[in-house]
C-alpha cells in the first residue's frame, strides 16, 4: 500500500507541476515530486507510529492482542 500511495502522490504532484508549469526543467520537477512522496510518506509514518504508542500507553483494552482473544469475541 505504502507504494501505491507514493505512486499516487508522486504522479499527483508532477502531473499538476507540468499542468501549472511550475519549473521549466522535468528534472527539477521529478525531484520535487520525489520530496513530496517520501515526505507524504514519513508524515503518515511519524502519525501511525505516534497514535500506536499513545494506545499502548492508556491501554486500549478492547483491542485484542491475540488471536484466542479474537476467536473468543466471535463465540
Amino acid at each position: 500500500m505504502w507504494k501505491l500511495l507514493q505512486l499516487v502522490v508522486f504522479l499527483s504532484v508532477y502531473f499538476t507541476g507540468i499542468y501549472y508549469e511550475w519549473t521549466p526543467s522535468g528534472y527539477v520537477l521529478g525531484l520535487l515530486s520525489l520530496g513530496a512522496a517520501f515526505f507524504v510518506t514519513l508524515l503518515l509514518t511519524w502519525a501511525f507510529d505516534t497514535c500506536s504508542v499513545l494506545f499502548a500507553k492508556h491501554g486500549n483494552k478492547s483491542r485484542p492482542t491475540s488471536r484466542r482473544q479474537v476467536a473468543d469475541r466471535f463465540r
